[in-house]
């Protein structure tokens, strides 16, 4: 199992085990502004917008040339991969054999993000 932290100079370091390349003793260079951990996957969003992945890829969770597009926030689930796009819109990738990675763009549509207030008590 593995932790990941994200350094004030945009770099990565990682922590625990690397049995699937998930978390590189060294640490990852880069400009990042987010990560996010899976099962044995990590992600990395760059200040660009794009997202870096390294890590088991059985499922397509971590696609090695990463995951190009203006993004603004990551997720990683156990063997699934999330993004929020600029425009609101949702990108999943990897296993989704409950649904939690929808890859049809009509599924993908029920999850754009709708503007909405919480009032907490």
């Amino acid at each position: 199992w593995n932790s990941m932290a994200l350094r004030r100079d945009g770099s990565i370091a990682c922590l625990g085990g690397n049995g699937h390349k998930q978390a590189p003793p060294d640490g990852v260079e880069g400009n990042f502004v987010a990560i996010a951990v899976g099962r044995f996957h990590s992600l990395a969003l760059r200040r660009d917008g794009s997202i870096a992945c390294w890590g088991n890829d059985d499922e397509g969770e971590a696609p090695s040339d990463g995951v190009p597009g203006d993004f603004v926030a990551i997720a990683a689930g156990t063997f699934h991969s999330l993004a929020l796009r600029r425009d609101g819109s949702i990108v999943c990738w990897g296993e989704n054999n409950f649904g939690q990675a929808p890859v049809e763009a009509t599924q993908v549509a029920e999850l754009n993000a709708t503007p909405f207030t919480t009032e907490v008590p």
